[in-house]
């Protein structure tokens, strides 16, 4: 069975991410892409464009020793949407997260053109991060 091509970009994502490469990363998003992170910590906000979302996505890995691990554990799709259903690990500072969520990514000629994030607990990844 051939992959559905969203679930190709959203899982490249993924795995990027888990590997800290940000060639490949850079190379799945927009100019103009807008990452939507909800909650009232410190990196609650909208990053808007490659480096913002570049910037930001550093950041966690810094705050986390790289630790954080997003697991898809689902995909839904939609014509130019993905949803992953994700669980969320992570340490810092001596702390611990374990929660599970949702990410949206709308995607745009094959690239990752918004992504929105649904912590289920938002007020623990707000914690974490503090």
């Amino acid at each position: 069975m051939t992959e559905n091509p969203q679930i190709t970009v959203a899982s490249g994502f993924y795995d990027a991410l888990a590997k800290g490469d940000m060639d490949v990363l850079r190379n799945l998003l927009t100019e103009d892409v807008v990452f939507h992170v909800p909650g009232r910590g410190p990196m609650a906000r909208d990053y808007r464009g490659k480096e913002e979302v570049l910037g930001y996505l550093s950041q966690l890995a810094q705050a986390t020793t790289s630790t954080l691990r997003l697991e898809p554990q689902d995909y839904l799709v939609g014509s130019d949407r993905v949803a992953a259903i994700l669980s969320i690990h992570g340490e810092r500072d001596g702390r611990t997260l374990d929660d599970h969520g949702l990410q949206l990514f709308v995607l745009s000629d094959g690239k990752i053109s918004e992504r929105s994030s649904f912590p289920y607990d938002p007020y623990s990844v707000d914690e974490f991060f503090a």
